[in-house]
């Protein structure tokens, strides 16, 4: 499990009372002589932040103008006289948009402001002060354990239970603080963002979140994330046992359409993955042996790849001997079959009995060989 991107995406965005006020006005204020001579505002736009607006820095002051419909994140990068600055090494700082007075003061680089006159960000860090003290904990284990994806030798298998189950406790401690804010939040946007990206997660029981997501106020739940989450829930009741199966076509390794339910009749394992997932290359060895012990008794595999490039899938598949059919549309996460089973996470799959009914979902190791056993005789 990667714990790291579990806790690491803890942002936040903002009460709508804050709407209120027709627009916002970002001041800016900087030493004169450090050199900064232009800043840009970002806006994260289609899962990538974007170029929003420019203004040249006068005498260590600049400000922007604008209105915001519903919360932004936003971040704020200056630019310095003869300097190429870009990507991690540029002088940044994040915030959160919303229609206030809003004052960004630094006596050296940017990143190092103070930030205040936003309610959002307020509340943003009264939240990460809870939880940024268990992730360097986390941090700091991963570090000691691990470099890349590699396991730091010289460790022993005590050692590493002992740091896997800190890494457990924090992760546990961290969704408690994250659960007790949602509570005391219904009537903010942070509450509600919160409780997408900590409650909800990549993976949910749907029939479990929806009553709590009906006790955010009605205006949070039509708001863009409200819909948004009402979005994952319903698509998220599709993919639970009981449920009947969405059918779909994609291309397939020849580059022809292949279509799910072409396979009705037959017991039929729906299974996302990526070449470039390390979980899921160590969990192949696990599928094959299921199809080898299955395969002649109406039993398939369908496997969903959320790679972007032919070569590397095809590689992968040859080298993890998968016989099966497997189909992608080169769209990563985008993947239009897992953007249908709302997949958001790898490796994930749906085992399908013959009158494509989802039956059971995510077995692992031997439990897929198993499950199989008892159905198929």
């Amino acid at each position: 499990m990667n714990f790291k991107k579990a806790i690491l995406i803890i942002a936040g965005l903002f009460p709508l009372a804050t709407m209120a006020q027709s627009g916002y006005t970002i001041s800016g204020k900087m030493s004169a002589s450090n050199g900064a001579s232009k800043a840009y505002i970002l806006t994260f736009q289609v899962n990538t932040y974007k170029d929003k607006d420019s203004v040249a820095i006068k005498d260590g002051k600049f400000q922007f103008k604008g209105s915001v419909t519903e919360p932004e994140q936003a971040i704020i990068e200056i630019k310095y006289k003869g300097a190429r600055i870009s990507g991690n090494q540029s002088d940044h700082v994040s915030f959160l948009i919303e229609n206030s007075n809003i004052s960004i003061v630094s006596t050296d680089s940017i990143k190092n402001a103070q930030i205040s006159g936003s309610t959002a960000e307020r509340e943003r860090q009264e939240l990460s002060a809870l939880t940024t003290p268990f992730t360097n904990k986390i941090i700091k284990l991963q570090r000691e354990f691990s470099k890349g994806h590699e396991l730091v030798g010289g460790k022993t298998a005590e050692e590493r239970k002992a740091a896997s189950d800190s890494i457990n406790s924090y992760v546990t401690q961290i969704r408690y603080i994250n659960q007790k804010f949602v509570e005391a939040h219904r009537n903010t946007y942070m509450g509600l963002y919160t409780f997408n990206v900590s409650i909800l997660g990549s993976k949910f029981d749907p029939m479990a979140v929806e009553p709590m997501f009906h006790q955010f106020s009605a205006q949070l739940q039509s708001s863009t994330l409200g819909r948004r989450i009402a979005e994952r829930i319903e698509t998220a009741k599709k993919g639970q046992a009981g449920a009947k199966v969405t059918d779909f076509t994609q291309t397939d390794l020849n580059g022809k359409p292949f279509t799910l339910s072409s396979l009705r009749g037959k017991y039929v394992l729906v299974d996302f993955w990526a070449s470039w997932c390390g979980p899921c290359r160590a969990e192949n060895p696990n599928v094959v042996k299921a199809y080898n012990a299955f395969k002649s008794k109406n039993f398939e595999i369908v496997s969903v790849s959320l790679d972007m490039g032919k070569e590397q899938w095809v590689d992968a598949i040859q080298k993890d001997g998968m016989p099966w059919i497997h189909v992608c549309d080169m769209k990563g996460w985008k993947n239009d079959v897992a953007v249908l089973y709302g997949v958001n996470s790898v490796p994930q799959n749906f085992l399908i009995d013959p009158q494509g009914v989802i039956i059971a979902r995510d077995l692992r190791g031997a439990d897929l060989t198993s499950k199989l056993s008892a159905l198929i005789k």
